[in-house]
């Protein structure tokens, strides 16, 4: 989208047009967005990107960054639905904090979010696939 503000409520058809290397159409009116340089995940101490403001990236001592209240921080949050989910893996730590006036957001974000933690060498959609055709949830419902 372009930066000039000078007719202040009129958009130019430029400005609706979605990024394809950032954006995927889902279904009709329902689009994932990428941040940018998606292929590359945060490595351990790196900052988070700048579409991911708030979730925490990997941090080595992950004690240290954590806001030591997380549940009292996601209560006072305005908005009605949240997570904010730390995930160990390979002994790595990431944390994401997401909260949304819908839920279904809430937790599409969050499945996506953690299917991309899970292994580099296999896309969110499978990871999601295969840990749902391989968890038993009549066990824990």
């Amino acid at each position: 989208m372009t930066a000039d503000h000078s007719d202040d409520g009129v958009l130019d058809p430029d400005d609706l047009q979605l990024d394809p290397d950032h954006v995927e159409r889902i279904e009709d009116n329902r689009f994932i967005v990428k941040p940018g340089d998606s292929d590359d995940r945060p490595a351990a101490g790196d900052a988070s990107s700048p579409l991911d403001t708030d979730s925490a990236a990997r941090d080595p001592d992950p004690v240290e960054s954590l806001d030591p209240d997380p549940t009292g921080a996601l209560a006072a949050d305005p908005a009605p639905h949240g997570v904010d989910i730390s995930l160990k893996t390979d002994g790595e730590v990431a944390r994401h904090r997401n909260t949304s006036a819908d839920i279904r957001e809430v937790f599409a974000d969050m499945m996506a979010w953690y299917a991309t933690q899970l292994d580099e060498d296999v896309t969110p959609m499978e990871a999601l696939e295969v840990l749902i055709a391989t968890t038993d949830l009549d066990e824990r419902i």
